[in-house]
């Protein structure tokens, strides 16, 4: 085969090679310009965020601490409303969360979140919480029945959860040593302000020391309690020399005084 005749073979395949590169590429001009419409068309679309149900049960979380600050341990808010997304405009989201109504305290609640965008109002979302609190309070470690003196080792104190504000149980164990429970005290059960009372400085069948007093002339004897009482409380004795009783105030342990 002679050598013009290789070159041209050679010209040719090429040719064919070549050729469908050089037809499929575009002009460098109109591949930046489809590239900047592309950009622009990007652009021009706007761009979505999302505002999430934790955002919103932070910011009612923020507000209950505040409403609630010194009446409790520690607040809790779960949102069951919204419980979905909420698709935003993009920018710096803030939220602005007051109480529906005149509502206070737990359970479930409402709320308005007034949503802003980059500063500006965009819309206000109703919102609702289960909301619940927890307190550290003073519970008995051991059964304690009626009129025992409680002592320091009989109570201890225990994180509670809380069904309302009015609670009205004690939260100082100072609030109860020493005193006497007006009714049995279950083991861990939170202790209330009723249910503990000044301890008797009388009880009945107690041996008294009775002082009669009349003017300037105090006479005392040995009397029995038929009755208990606190300090300052009336109690009625019996004289146990003479047998007689009488109504005498209780003006110490085991102590009381009579005034003719």
């Amino acid at each position: 085969m002679s050598v013009p005749r290789i070159c041209m073979q050679s010209i040719f395949v090429a040719a064919i090679c070549l050729g469908p590169v050089m037809v499929e590429a575009a002009p460098a001009g109109e591949a930046g310009s489809e590239q900047r419409s592309a950009l622009k068309r990007s652009e021009s679309r706007p761009t979505v965020h999302q505002l999430h149900p934790e955002q919103i049960q932070r910011s009612i979380l923020r507000v209950l601490e505040q409403e609630m600050a010194g009446r409790v341990r520690a607040i809790h808010a779960v949102v069951v409303d919204p419980v979905d997304p909420i698709k935003t405009p993009s920018g710096n989201i803030g939220l602005r969360v007051t109480s529906k109504g005149v509502e206070e305290g737990l359970g479930r609640r409402a709320f308005h979140v007034q949503v802003s965008t980059n500063g500006e109002p965009w819309q206000t979302i109703d919102a609702v919480a289960d909301v619940s609190a927890s307190i550290d309070a003073v519970v008995p470690t051991r059964v304690i029945q009626v009129d025992s003196v409680i002592e320091a080792e009989d109570v201890a104190v225990h994180r509670v959860k809380l069904m309302d504000l009015d609670h009205q149980l004690i939260m100082n164990v100072k609030d109860v040593i020493g005193k006497s429970a007006a009714r049995p005290l279950q083991t861990n059960n939170p202790i209330r302000l009723g249910m503990v009372k000044k301890p008797y400085a009388v009880r009945k069948g107690d041996r008294v020391s009775i002082e009669a007093r009349h003017g300037g002339l105090s006479i005392q004897v040995v009397g029995l309690a038929k009755s208990s009482g606190e300090l300052g409380q009336t109690a009625t004795v019996s004289n146990v020399d003479s047998g007689k009783e009488l109504r005498a105030k209780i003006v110490g342990p085991g102590a009381v005084r009579v005034d003719y």
